[in-house]
């Protein structure tokens, strides 16, 4: 293989050819090679290792592998013994590894990588070289990172949501007045909860617009029965969090107007508005066209969903012909949260 060094060819001998041919294969070859002497220096490096490293040929031959590589003192070790088991004239492959390599504009970067050697015979018989074949498996290793960042995520969410099926529940069970009531009042919010869940991971697992929250849970009473509403707002982006909260106090909200709020009467009329002023986000809920409106003589699921939320303020005016709801929170709270899924608030 003339790609080694080899004497200068006198002649065109037909073994010379075929070494030629041989020698050009290898410097072509996708596969990144490259071959050491006995003293771990470089005395061939292809186009493909070449690539595959950020480095230039001229910066390999004859400087030592470990000038080159910088590598960890474990990492070193095993290398070498893989070196010496093929220049003893077995084949050897070797761990996934991780190098620091330094690229031709002088700055460093990591590169996983495995390789398999191989002995290389002088025409004496006795081992001369080993020549190493590299496969740059960076992209596996990041990839597989991700993998398990997604994974270690995924597990933290469900276990978050959970948590909150979990405190539905016992919420659930304390407003409900029997058996039913409470199997009908709970699958019809996990169910709210599942269509959200749903839309944030196919929007990439971000938080939703305020808007598109009102517009869902409307969206179900709407498909069953003629509805009366309005809704006015500026776009407001929620984070994780706050469009499960949101989300939540929404389908509330919307389930009671059904059951005895406007959308219980042929007349009834909901306006929502928000806005963002200051530091707070106001949501105003005010339903209209009713009769014979009376607060409630139960502390019911929304009240006490509300109360549980940190830092939102909600207050209720009860009329005859209606009800307004005006719901308050911190502005940072909605916008500018870090994307944390954090667990349901605990129960007071």
């Amino acid at each position: 293989m003339s790609a080694l060094p080899t004497p200068e060819h006198s002649d065109t001998s037909a073994a010379e050819v075929s070494q030629h041919v041989v020698a050009g294969f290898v410097e072509q070859s996708m596969v990144p090679t490259m071959a050491l002497d006995r003293d771990l220096r470089f005395v061939f490096a292809n186009a493909a290792y070449c690539k595959s490293f950020s480095v230039l040929k001229e910066q390999l031959i004859g400087r030592n592998v470990f000038d080159v590589f910088d590598v960890a003192p474990e990492v070193e070790a095993s290398f070498r013994k893989n070196w010496i088991l093929s220049f003893q004239g077995k084949r050897t492959r070797s761990e996934v590894q991780k190098s620091i390599v330094k690229g031709r504009d002088g700055t460093s970067r990591p590169i996983h990588w495995q390789s398999t050697q191989e002995p290389f015979y002088g025409s004496d018989g006795q081992v001369q070289y080993v020549v190493q074949r590299v496969e740059n498996i960076t992209h596996l290793v990041e990839l597989q990172q991700s993998h398990d960042v997604m994974t270690a995520e995924l597990d933290h969410r469900v276990k978050n949501f959970v948590s909150v099926i979990l405190a539905t529940a016992r919420i659930t069970s304390a407003s409900a007045t029997s058996v039913e009531q409470f199997t009908d009042d709970f699958c019809s919010r996990i169910d709210s909860m599942a269509r959200i869940y749903s839309r944030m991971s196919s929007s990439g697992l971000k938080g939703l617009q305020l808007r598109s929250l009102f517009e869902d849970e409307l969206a179900q009473i709407s498909s069953q029965k003629a509805i009366r509403y309005n809704l006015k707002g500026e776009d407001v982006q929620l984070t994780l969090k706050s469009t499960r909260d949101g989300g939540m106090v929404i389908h509330e909200f919307v389930t009671n107007a059904l059951k005895h709020g406007c959308f219980s009467q042929p007349e009834g009329q909901l306006d929502v508005e928000w806005s963002v002023s200051g530091n707070l986000l106001r949501v105003l809920w005010v339903e209209s066209g009713l009769t014979g409106v009376k607060p409630p003589k139960r502390v019911g699921f929304g009240t006490r969903l509300t109360e549980m939320l940190p830092n939102a303020k909600v207050t209720r005016d009860y009329k005859d012909t209606g009800l307004t709801i005006e719901y308050t929170v911190p502005i940072e709270l909605v916008i500018e949260e870090a994307e944390v899924d954090d667990n349901w608030p605990a129960e007071s």
